[in-house]
């Protein structure tokens, strides 16, 4: 094989693969109840005579006997040992492509680096707020991520393994740290993201799927309606826009009071406690990690590379929108959270969705659709 990374990052690729069965495995036998033991069985002799007894196992093997989601975590372990060797591999590579790479060491600067490095960092940063929270479920997504990261890196026309260089205009330490700490508190939100998706699954149940097509619905209408009619810069048609926009806000805002006060009156918060909990500490480990790596050190650098600290750019712009939809998150969830738990995990849980897909659209987005100075990326 040409590139020992690549062997690794396959290994790695077969290896969230298995986990991603693992946790599925866990998350739809874990509520299984487990089988009754078989009836004893007795044979007597006659009378007089020792009484064998012949006693079926009280633990017959059944699915529903393993502990899927402890094999799980063991596969995930796994996983992310053949991931530290990928990224490992890919650092001394682009170090003997490029002397700036191998001073400074960090595997982020195209496509494939970061997909590679995003599918090591969100197993590994999810392996810690599993051990700490205990909620597995998360981890279906996290490796189901992991496993598709892996497979399009693996795609030599959409993401090409051959080390290259850093442009030298680009070439600084503060690139190092503006995007070590961006991909950090992305990593935390990924974790947020997932728990959130689990927390509403667990409230909402059928219901989840209305609101996930409302959530769709507004996000198409802005896409295909509020920012064509922005882009015209014509006052009616950005009137228009925002006649629109708030429309396709306030429908969606009555059908979650409508959810949410329908779902209220049986819902006991205890058991979603723990899990509410978890999307909040990861969003609030994200956010200072985020905002900080993009705004301030992202800032430093441009004025050394560009000569200016922002100019509107689209992927700096999006980044901002993102920071400040967590932050609105945060407060509302330090506000209404603490009035009324119900809040907290329903309409504030939306806004840590509406973060994520901010989060997708400034990563992903950006770079493929948008002209853009972050393009290269």
């Amino acid at each position: 094989m040409r590139y020992t990374s690549v062997f690794f990052f396959y290994l790695s690729t077969l290896s969230y693969l298995a986990t991603f069965v693992l946790y599925l495995l866990y998350v739809v036998l874990k509520n299984n109840p487990h089988p009754s033991p078989l009836p004893a069985r007795e044979r007597v002799q006659g009378e007089g005579e020792t009484r064998l007894g012949i006693v079926a196992s009280s633990a017959s093997w059944s699915p529903s006997n393993i502990d899927w989601g402890r094999w799980a975590t063991r596969a995930l372990v796994v996983s992310l040992i053949f991931s530290t060797l990928g990224v490992l591999f890919r650092a001394i590579e682009l170090g003997n492509a490029s002397q700036w790479v191998k001073i400074f060491f960090l595997p982020l600067s195209t496509t494939y680096e970061t997909l590679t490095f995003f599918a090591w960092l969100i197993p590994l940063i999810y392996l810690w707020v599993e051990r700490k929270f205990g909620l597995r479920e998360v981890g279906l997504f996290v490796t189901g991520a992991a496993f598709v990261m892996l497979s399009v890196a693996a795609s030599p026309s959409f993401a090409p393994s051959a080390p290259t260089g850093v442009p030298a205009s680009l070439q600084s330490y503060w690139l190092t740290i503006h995007v070590l700490f961006m991909v950090i508190g992305i990593a935390f939100f990924t974790s947020g993201f997932g728990a959130t998706l689990v927390y509403l699954w667990r409230r909402y149940e059928k219901t989840l799927f209305l609101l996930f097509g409302a959530l769709l619905t507004v996000i198409v209408g802005m896409i295909f309606g509020v920012i064509p009619l922005f882009a015209t810069l014509q006052p009616m048609k950005m009137l228009a826009a925002v006649v629109l926009l708030l429309t396709l806000c306030a429908g969606f805002g009555w059908l979650l009071l409508f959810v949410q006060r329908r779902e209220s009156k049986s819902l006991a918060w205890e058991p979603l406690e723990s899990i509410e909990e978890m999307i909040y500490r990861c969003n609030a480990i994200g956010f200072p990690f985020y905002t900080i790596g993009g705004v301030v050190f992202g800032g430093i650098w441009a004025e050394q590379a560009w000569s200016r600290y922002w100019g509107w750019d689209p992927k700096e712009t999006a980044m901002l929108v993102t920071s400040l939809v967590y932050a609105i998150y945060l407060h509302a969830r330090l506000t209404w959270g603490a009035r009324d738990p119900g809040w907290r995990g329903g309409l504030v849980g939306w806004l840590s969705i509406f973060g994520y897909l901010a989060v997708l659209y400034a990563w992903i987005g950006i770079n493929y659709f948008v002209a853009s100075l972050h393009s290269f990326v």
